[in-house]
This record gives structure tokens, sequence and C-alpha cells, in this order.
């Protein structure tokens, strides 16, 4: 076959070109430490590295979702555990206040001491994450869980409880709503918690529930219903405020009395200064300590007062261990998530290793091997050069000449 000289400098130039952009290319691989450049070099690999990249850019993120998770619930741990003993403080505060030997004076002292509980109590439940997010307001996280009223203070958050992605499957909860932890102090099983005298010597019995068409009235106060020393008349005092609601009225049983939003029922009869106390069936932590601190200032220089006031210590006592048996569970759900992530992590770290592991498998250069390829290349591109110019120079010109 003739080959002619414009053959010879296509064909050599194109060898020439393409051993060039061979050598270019694993100049490339060597200079990025990986052996494929282009998804056309290696198309298996390129398109299961893809997927194990996004695979681990979703764990990455994971990650960070599970630290701010792990340090959210770590200051909401911190925190409940100061509310525990605050409670516990305040519940040593009414066994104290119980001594019969004290006077109207160290009871009032006590009261302040347990006002200073509620105070500190209140700030800990409208406690920040650190970025400004209340920990305890639902999904209401910019708005301040509780705000101080003149029986307590009022919840302000939603019922929303709030998870955080840890895992493909892991959904962690975070801190539980307000109301579960400082509220839901379950008195009784109905709407009110009616509380009869312990002196109380009659057959009169009092219910009581929400009146619909007054509901709106509704002021979550303590109120007392008292029959006067014959039994024919009552009064109703708000004893949140102290204020007479329903002054003396003649008794009938059965009377139906409504204020305040409430239906009291009164049925049979009644024993000299009998009394019947009205609460809101669920109360928080801040009601509790309110009555508490209204019965320690209140004197108790006759027998009826000092009635009351065991009453409602007995009641305080009682409602502050509902309280510490919230937080105790609230605080073992925190701990079990915090655990939770703690083993996410571990899962997470090996599945982190796992995916660098097949990524290099895929990815990773041999620079031994891509080296030496380099030197060869070399040599054989500097080889194909020199035969080029040598054939190239071949000319019959030559022979005659000679």
């Amino acid at each position: 076959m003739r080959i002619s000289t414009n053959m010879i400098y296509q064909n050599g130039g194109s060898a020439i070109s393409d051993l060039q952009s061979t050598l270019n290319k694993t100049q490339q691989q060597i200079a990025s430490g990986s052996k494929i450049l282009t998804p056309a070099d290696d198309p298996i690999g390129s398109a299961r590295a893809l997927v194990i990249s996004q695979a681990q850019a979703l764990n990455d993120q994971y990650a960070v979702n599970r630290q701010y998770a792990t340090d959210n619930l770590s200051i909401t741990d911190g925190v409940l555990s100061n509310v525990s003993s605050n409670l516990s403080s305040a519940k040593n505060l009414i066994v104290s206040a119980g001594n019969a030997g004290l006077t109207d004076s160290d009871r009032a002292a006590i009261a302040t001491q347990l006002q200073g509980v509620y105070s500190q109590l209140l700030s800990l439940a409208n406690s920040t994450d650190g970025t400004g997010s209340y920990l305890f307001s639902g999904f209401s996280t910019t708005t301040a869980p509780y705000t101080q009223t003149a029986n307590g203070a009022a919840y302000n958050g939603d019922q929303g409880q709030r998870y955080l992605q840890a895992a493909t499957s892991s959904q962690i909860p975070l801190s539980a709503p307000g109301n579960l932890i400082f509220g839901n102090i379950q008195t009784s099983s109905g709407q009110f918690n009616i509380v009869p005298d312990p002196s109380n010597t009659g057959l009169a019995t009092a219910t009581a529930k929400v009146d619909p068409a007054t509901a709106s009235s509704l002021t979550g106060d303590n109120y007392q219903v008292t029959f006067d020393a014959s039994g024919t008349s009552y009064t109703v005092t708000d004893k949140t405020t102290g204020t007479t609601v329903v002054p003396s009225t003649a008794y009938t049983s059965p009377a139906n009395i409504t204020f305040a939003g409430i239906n009291l029922t009164l049925t049979n009869a009644p024993g000299s200064n009998d009394s019947f106390s009205i609460q809101p069936a669920s109360q928080n932590i801040f009601e509790t300590l309110t009555d508490a601190i209204n019965a320690l200032n209140t004197p108790t220089s006759t027998l009826a007062g000092r009635k009351d006031l065991t009453a409602a210590l007995t009641q305080a006592n009682n409602n502050i261990d509902k309280s510490l048996s919230n937080v105790l569970t609230a605080s073992a759900q925190v701990g079990t998530s915090i655990q939770q992530l703690t083993n996410l992590n571990t899962v997470g770290t090996a599945t982190d290793l796992a995916n660098q592991k097949t990524l290099s498998s895929i990815q990773d250069l041999d620079y031994a091997k891509a080296i030496s390829t380099l030197s060869q290349q070399q040599t054989t591109l500097q080889a194909a050069q020199q035969s080029f110019v040598k054939i190239s120079g071949l000319s019959l010109f030559n022979y005659i000449s000679n």
C-alpha cells in the first residue's frame, strides 16, 4: 500500500496528540488525587460515588442535628435539675410552716422565702436555649411560656411537642411543653376540686362544674362557700383576691349558685360554720405556691384560720409532690433522648468511616501506579516525537543529493 507524505503527517500528528491527551489526563489525576475526572472515565463508579456522596452529606446533616439536639437537651436537663431542687426547697418550707409553734410573723418570713422560690421557678420556666428560643413553649419558641398573674402564672405556649430528625428513621423529642412540666397537677377527676373543711359537722355536700353560659368568666381563682352559725345562709368568697362574690344568701337544699363561670350545687343540711373550698381540678405549680404564700400571710388567730392554714399547707404539699413527679418524668425523657443521641452518634461515626472508605476505593488515585504510568507515557511521547522528526525528514531528494 502506498503511504503518502500527507498521511504520514496526519497519522503522526494524531498519534502524538493522543499521547499528549493521555499524558495530560494522568497529570490531572495526579494533581487532583482522583482517578475519576469525568463520569466518562468510570460511569458505574461515578454513579456509585454520587449516591454515596449524597448519603454522606445527609449523614453529616444528621450529625449537625444531633449536636444541636444534644446541646438543647443538656440545657434542658440542667434547667429541670434546678427546678427539682427548687421544688424540694418549697416542700421543705411548706413542711416547716406546719410547725404549730410558729407565729404569724414566722410564717410570713417563710412566705417571703417561698416567694423567692416562686420567682426562681418562673425564671426557670422561661429559660431559653441560648439562641433566644424558649425551651418550654411548645412550637411557640418566640413566646415566653409563663407570665405572672394574681393567682400564680398563666401558660402562653401551645401543646406542641418538638422533634428533631436525628437519623433516617429516628426523631428525638426535645423539651416537653411547659404545661406538662410546670402544670398538669391534677387535684380532682372532675372540673373542680371540692374540699370540705375537716371540721364540718353537717351532711351538706357540694359539687361544681363549668357553667356553659358564663364560662368566659372563669378566673382560675380559689373560692370558698361558708355557712353561718345557724346553717341557714351562706356566702361565697374569692380566696385568691379576698373578695366576696356571693353575699349572705338564704340556703334551701338543693341550692344552685352561679358565679365566675362556675355552677355550684349544695345539697342536704349543713352544720354550724361548715365550709367547702372550690379549686380548679388542674393547677400549675405557680398557682400552688401562690395559694401557699397567701395562706402563710393570713393571720391564724382563730380556730377557723388555723384549720384553713392546715388545709392549704396539706394541699400545697400534695401538689408539690405531683409537680415533682411531672418534673422527674420530663427529666427521664430528656435522659433517654440524650442516650439515644449518643447511640446514634456511634452509628453515624461508623457510617461516616464506611462511606469514606468506599468513596476512597472508587475515586482515590493509586499514586505509585499513576506516577509509573506517567513516566511510561512521557517516554512513549518522547519516542513518538523523535521518530516523527526522523520520518518527516525522509525525502527522495536526500538520496539524489548524495
